[in-house]
């Protein structure tokens, strides 16, 4: 059955937000690969939208760093460079264990049945990822991940992690290292965590949330190293 359409961000009527799903939703299906040109006239055509609410939305996604804007205000798609990929991976585990620590405390029923709902609909996408299912993956992943944030209750903790968590990991993972994605092992995890906040158990939770993050890590990075050895080519 397909996701609830309460599960993702309503796009919405607006321009401004109709211009910055088309155009997220393509940096993440890789039709608008890393250090390609983002022309505001082109996007405004492809989004159906103006130049006015193009540039709005080129601004949020920057924000969220999955878009650089340059000094003379022409925007390109971000390029993962491999240390800063493994920062993003750092940081995410070591904070996001701690809010699924808080979680525990104070995650509501509401918020519960909304994460099992987001583990149902990525089930239905299948084990396997294709062009198709990981576009939908990503979003149904990153709403798990807030979902769990946000229960965190905390605003210092969602600021420090309000960049991070914008650049999904498997994207990264796909991008810096060419390496596929685990839906079926991501949500098996996911399910995991579930069962943890359930407990209400924050030395349960924190850990399983921290490996859920490492497994996505490539093996090709060294323990205590944030600099990855050369990438094989025999890694697809």
């Amino acid at each position: 059955m397909p996701a609830p359409a309460s599960l993702l961000k309503d796009s919405g009527a607006r321009p401004v937000d109709r211009a910055y799903e088309g155009i997220r939703r393509r940096i993440l299906d890789g039709a608008l690969k890393p250090g390609d040109h983002l022309g505001e006239e082109q996007l405004a055509e492809l989004t159906n939208t103006s130049r006015t609410p193009v540039r709005e939305a080129l601004r949020r996604l920057a924000g969220e760093g999955l878009v650089i804007i340059g000094p003379n205000r022409r925007s390109y798609v971000t390029e993962f460079d491999p240390i800063e990929a493994e920062a993003v991976f750092e940081i995410r585990a070591r904070l996001e264990s701690y809010a699924a620590e808080l979680a525990c405390e104070r995650i509501t029923d509401a918020e519960l049945a909304r994460l099992e709902d987001i583990a149902d609909a990525i089930d239905t996408l299948g084990p396997k990822a294709s062009a198709k299912t990981v576009p939908r993956f990503l979003e149904l992943n990153t709403a798990f991940h807030q979902t769990i944030l946000d229960a965190a209750g905390s605003r210092q903790l969602s600021f420090a992690l309000s960049s991070p968590v914008a650049i999904p990991l498997a994207l990264l993972k796909h991008y810096v290292w060419e390496e596929k994605v685990n839906i079926a092992q991501s949500n098996q995890q996911h399910r995991e965590i579930i069962a943890a906040l359930k407990a209400r158990n924050p030395f349960w939770a924190g850990p399983l949330m921290a490996a859920h993050i490492n497994s996505t890590r490539s093996p090709r990075v060294k323990p205590g190293s944030i600099i990855p050895e050369k990438p094989s080519r025999s890694v697809k």
